[in-house]
């Protein structure tokens, strides 16, 4: 599974969890406000996931991701 997919699963996860409603996530949404509308619990729970299947976060190593490419962009080529 690809790393842009695994963080595609995590974001919905998320929504999940929180009963935010279910939508298509692409590369270019925006995590906050008009997009997924994540909030403070979203981004906690979402960097506990990240941690959790890429040993890492932008998070915990000070990146601010604005859209899903972000966040995917932080993992590079995918061999994290």
């Amino acid at each position: 599974m690809s790393v842009e997919q695994k963080v595609i699963d995590i974001l919905q996860l998320v929504l999940k969890h929180q009963d935010k409603p279910a939508q298509e996530i692409t590369l270019g949404i925006p995590l906050y406000g008009e997009g997924l509308g994540l909030d403070s619990l979203c981004v906690a729970e979402l960097s506990a996931l990240l941690e959790k299947t890429f040993k890492k976060d932008p998070y915990t190593e000070g990146v601010l991701p604005e859209t899903v490419a972000d966040i995917v962009a932080f993992y590079g080529d995918g061999s994290a």
